[in-house]
This record gives C-alpha cells, sequence and structure tokens, in this order.
C-alpha cells in the first residue's frame, strides 16, 4: 500500500471517519513509520490547539445575520407586499362565484359552480396564449426592423455599436453606484 493512503487516514483518523480495518492497518503501519507517527503526533496537538481556539457563537447569532441581510429584489419578507396579488385573486373567485350563482339561479344545475370556474380559467388560458402569441410577433417585427435599418448603411452598423456600448457603460455605472449606496447604508443595530 502507498505511503500517502496512510497519510490520508492520518487525517480521518482525527476527524473521527476512519473505519475499524483501515484503522488496523494504520495502527501496524505506525510500529515500523516513525515519519507517520510524528505527523499523527502533530496532528492531534493541532486538533487540540483548535479546540482550545473554538470561539462559542450566542444563542440566535445565524438569525440576526439573516436578518440583517437586505432581501433580493424578488424575494419580500413583508406580509403586505402579497396583499395586491392575494386582494386580485380575492376579488377574481368572488367574480366567479358570482358568474356561478347568476348561471345557477335559472338551471339550478350543481355542475354550474364547476363550468363557471371552467369558463374563468379558459378566459385566462385564452389571455395567456394571446399574450404570448402578440410578444413572439411584436419581438418578430422588432428584430425585422432591426435587420432592415442595419442593412441601409454601414453609418447604421457604427450607430447600434455606439447604442450598444452606451447601454453597457449605464449598466456598468448603475451595478457601481447600487453598491457604493449599499456600503453608505448605516448597520442594523445588533439585537
Amino acid at each position: 500500500m502507498e505511503h500517502e493512503t496512510f497519510r490520508e487516514w492520518l487525517d480521518l483518523e482525527v476527524d473521527g471517519a476512519l473505519g475499524e480495518a483501515e484503522q488496523v492497518q494504520l495502527e501496524e503501519h505506525l510500529v515500523s513509520c516513525s515519519g507517520c507517527r510524528d505527523e499523527r503526533r502533530q496532528l492531534a496537538l493541532l486538533a487540540g490547539r483548535l479546540a482550545a481556539s473554538r470561539v462559542p457563537v450566542r444563542e440566535g447569532f445565524a438569525t440576526a445575520v439573516m436578518d440583517a441581510l437586505e432581501p433580493a429584489p424578488w424575494e419580500s419578507r413583508l406580509a403586505r407586499a402579497w396583499a395586491w396579488p392575494l386582494a386580485l385573486f380575492v376579488t377574481l373567485v368572488a367574480a366567479a362565484a358570482l358568474v356561478s350563482g347568476a348561471a345557477g339561479t335559472g338551471s339550478g344545475a350543481a355542475g354550474s359552480w364547476w363550468s363557471a370556474l371552467a369558463a374563468v380559467a379558459g378566459l385566462f388560458g385564452a389571455g395567456l396564449v394571446a399574450g404570448s402569441g402578440l410578444a413572439v410577433a411584436t419581438w418578430t417585427g422588432v428584430g425585422a426592423a432591426v435587420v432592415e435599418w442595419l442593412g441601409r448603411s454601414p453609418a447604421n452598423w457604427v450607430a447600434a455599436g455606439v447604442l450598444v456600448l452606451a447601454l453597457d457603460l449605464l449598466a456598468l455605472r448603475l451595478v457601481r453606484s447600487g453598491g457604493r449606496e449599499a456600503a453608505r447604508r448605516p448597520a442594523p443595530p445588533p439585537r
């Protein structure tokens, strides 16, 4: 067996992750290898020093750190951020119930509630399909117009390059200024 394997096993032994069979083989090797015995002593000394220098973490430290972090733009820790979507959902459910009630009074059928919900779902589905089709058509038209504009003259290529460069510089400035703004904000008080 290679000597490096025994050195790896010494690391595993210090961590308490060495299996019984490997422990027996390691002990047999240590009888004849003074270099590994010295390394074992050094590793044990290092593990002892690390254990002695361990800093206790106060209760609730992880929660305090997470609370101090600013949420990402797509996250919201505030319940009021969900107020508008929830109000819209409740309004749509109420509208579906009203439609169902109006449709159910004439026929008295129990399935009218489900029919109304299916109609509302179909309405949303049709809106989604129409919106995505409109978006595709819009971007196809924009792409065709840009290709046609670029093909008119080499000066248009230069203008497009300058525009892209200006937008890149603007984005870079916005990213950098956002970092400076975050650095200027005072740290929240410790809890």
